[in-house]
């Protein structure tokens, strides 16, 4: 059984061209459809007119700009692709069309902003070039639109860099005379503080102690920022422990207390025996009686085993870990709480050191600090209003238009054109849906699928049957493809349990109607034609079908065994095929689950790998029903059969973990009903050879090797 999860899907060249054969007429109905809607837009399509003007935008400073005394190194520039969305904005359109409808009569046009908007097309077409063009119906309105367009974007562009100018000095000159104020004030407060206490020194003591002070106080953040994340972790830790398990059993070699017992037993008998012997003869009664003890103990000895598995708990590592990281949080915890204590004993001392010097002093010093931030900002203040006001001065727009529109060009849609790309298009959408539709569709169609959804091994593939033959293809058909399968699909369960031989055999599907039993049938034939002894029994007391595919009776069976109506040699029944026998499902039980889950089940297995050399059991679906999952256990291999184009992936995960917690051992999967003529005929190829040709008409495999068994 597989381990692990399939593997996610990833396609290949053979993958998509399998893709495109499959959904073919898909693809060729999506590229018809878009070529003839191409084709109807080109010949209903009328002809149009383009007129083009050129904006260039203006990236770099003008001359004489340099003595604004900005750093115009770090001017901000706005992106060409931003200019082009204001261009196609609404402001503009509005604008243009209100500078149109100002226009003498003979010239005026009257338009709708969303008119200019649905014809213009913006384009970036060099790093300070934009191309604006208009298409329209009208030769002379698609001029007059890429025109005035681009008269209105350059307007528009020039208000807005001479707004930003103005607001920018306005809001200088503001500031400048809110840091005046405050700059004049706090020098007639300090000096006036100079009249009352006299000239006032920094003393040294009051920077070591403030420089101290700051570093006790950065070093209590970061133990606070420690004792943050420490508390965190430790909630985290005892998260994972309340959710991780403390201890488990598990079985282990162990001594047997019993053997412990008779072997102390036999080490006092041949201490006894040493005693004895020192004192009397071999045949003294007394020697006889420890020796015949000795003999007993040493044969109860060798029948006991010496080590028996029984259950030991052990500690959870994980468990232990986290235990430990536990401990070392808390500590981490303790160490952090203890160095904040620490830090705010010493920011206490410091902070009444400082309070005891003088009131003046501190105040200076205060004053002192504000005064030259305050002379600093006034003077940045004062610098960016002077470079404010010449940039006001000769503030310019930075957009012009370099190429008006004289002339417009006609335009109109190229049929031919137009069905190579609605044709391209097309084809490219029907692929995109091909593919989509294949991804979105987890049905197993081939073998690759089979492959990419699970990693059992694939023990056959029997081909879709085209001919009228009934279920028994090897008994009524031996010479055809399906039969030769079912002889391969025997083949390589032989290989596959060449180093662990088996007895016993379940045979399952997913769902229902993939082909379950006509497989143990067949598979049944195939090995009994080689000369091997086997029972095909029928488990499904559900719906029994064996005893028809056989044409033997359905009653009694195996619920007549089961309940004690019937011995194992009243239900075999032989059949046309030398070596098989049939067991057929019996009468329909109420509670088929636990006649299978019960002990005379198990009996009835155990007697039945006595009667024959392969015993194969069918069974009812295992998704929906738990019967398979029952005998899957008792049994000693299982074969998955699927159905090609019926099962999904998530269906064959879902067996494959139900059977997982099962403890069940899934020998492998067979691929049923499979199409050669799909898209999957070269994998096929590798599992199947029509050997028709070649084997006579006599051949039935009686006994001897078949091409299939290669």
């Amino acid at each position: 059984m597989a381990t692990g999860e399939s593997q996610p899907r990833h396609l290949e060249l053979t993958d998509y061209i399998r893709i495109i054969s499959r959904r073919k007429w898909s693809i060729l109905m999506v590229t018809a459809a878009a070529t003839l809607v191409g084709g109807l837009y080109a010949l209903l399509s009328e002809t149009g007119y383009e007129a083009t003007a050129f904006v260039l935008i203006q990236q770099r400073p003008r001359d004489f700009l340099w003595i604004t005394g900005e750093d115009l190194t770090s001017r901000q520039t706005v992106a060409m692709e931003t200019h082009a969305h204001i261009i196609s904005s609404s402001h503009v359109a509005e604008l243009a069309a209100e500078r149109m409808a100002e226009l003498p009569q003979s010239d005026r046009i009257i338009v709708t902003p969303g008119e200019i908007m649905g014809a213009l097309r913006v384009s970036v077409v060099h790093p300070d070039l934009l191309r604006i063009s208009c298409i329209s119906a009208d030769e002379r309105k698609a001029r007059m639109f890429a025109n005035y367009v681009a008269t209105s974007f350059v307007e528009v562009e020039t208000r807005q860099r001479q707004r930003e100018s103005l607001q920018r000095r306005e809001f200088l000159e503001l500031q400048v005379d809110e840091t005046r104020q405050e700059l004049d004030l706090l020098i007639n407060e300090m000096a006036k503080m100079a009249r009352d206490t006299g000239y006032i020194d920094i003393d040294a003591e009051i920077g070591g102690i403030i420089s101290d002070l700051r570093g006790y106080e950065n070093r209590r953040r970061d133990a606070e920022a420690a004792l943050k994340a420490d508390q965190a972790r430790l909630s985290e830790l005892i998260q994972m422990q309340d959710k991780e398990t403390q201890f488990f059993v598990r079985e282990e070699p162990q001594a047997n207390p019993e053997w412990e017992m008779i072997n102390r037993r036999f080490i006092e008998a041949r201490v006894q025996m040493a005693q004895l012997s020192s004192q009397y003869t071999e045949s003294h009664p007394q020697v006889v009686e420890v020796a015949a003890l000795m003999e007993r103990l040493r044969r109860e000895l060798e029948e006991i085993p010496q080590l028996v598995e029984l259950p030991v708990v052990r500690q959870n590592p994980a468990a232990v870990d986290i235990e430990r990281d536990i401990r070392q949080a808390r500590i981490s915890i303790d160490e952090a709480r203890a160095k904040i204590s620490a830090s705010d004993q010493v920011i206490d001392r410091l902070e009444t050191r400082l309070q005891d010097l003088p009131e003046e002093r501190q105040r200076w010093v205060a004053l002192a600090e504000r005064l030259a931030a305050m002379r600093e900002t006034y003077q940045g203040l004062q610098r960016d209003l002077r470079a404010a006001h010449l940039a006001e001065a000769i503030k310019q727009g930075t957009a012009s238009v370099i190429d008006e529109a004289y002339t417009a060009r006609p335009i109109e849609a190229s049929l031919g054109r137009s069905l190579v790309f609605a044709g391209a298009i097309g084809l490219f959408v029907g692929l995109a849906m091909a593919v989509l539709l294949e991804a979105l569709n987890d049905t197993i169609y081939s073998i690759e699928d089979l492959k990419l959804a699970t990693d059992l091994h694939l023990l056959g593939v029997v081909p879709l049957r085209t001919d009228e033959s009934g279920p028994l293809i090897t008994v009524d058909a031996p010479r055809s493809p399906p039969a030769e399968a079912y002889r391969t699909l025997r083949s390589n369960v032989r290989f596959s349990l060449f180093d662990s031989p088996t007895h016993t055999l379940l045979i399952t599907s997913a769902g229902t109607g993939e082909g379950k039993s006509a497989t143990a049938a067949n598979l049944a034939v195939a090995c009994a034609q080689r000369g091997d002894s086997v029972i095909l029994v029928d488990t499904d007391l559900r719906r029994p079908v064996l005893h028809r595919l056989f044409d033997v009776g359905g009653d009694p069976g195996v619920t007549s065994v089961l309940v004690g109506d019937a011995g194992i040699e009243d239900v075999l029944q032989n059949t046309e095929v030398p070596g098989l026998r049939v067991i057929a499902g019996g009468p329909l039980p109420p509670n088929p689950s636990e006649l299978l889950e019960s002990k005379q089940m198990k009996k009835l297995i155990e007697s039945l790998k006595q009667l024959a050399d392969l015993v194969i059991f069918d069974s009812p679906p295992c998704v929906m029903l738990t019967d398979a999952v029952v005998m899957a256990s008792r049994l000693e291999r299982t074969i998955l059969v699927v159905e090609a184009g019926k099962i999904t992936r998530r269906a064959i995960e879902e067996v494959e973990r139900t059977f997982r917690h099962a403890r069940a051992d899934l020998l492998g999967v067979v691929l049923n009903k499979l199409n050669p003529a799909g898209g999957d005929r070269h994998s096929y190829q590798y599992y199947y050879y029509d050997y028709s040709s070649r084997i006579e008409p006599s051949s039935h495999d009686s006994g001897s090797a078949t091409p299939g068994d290669v």
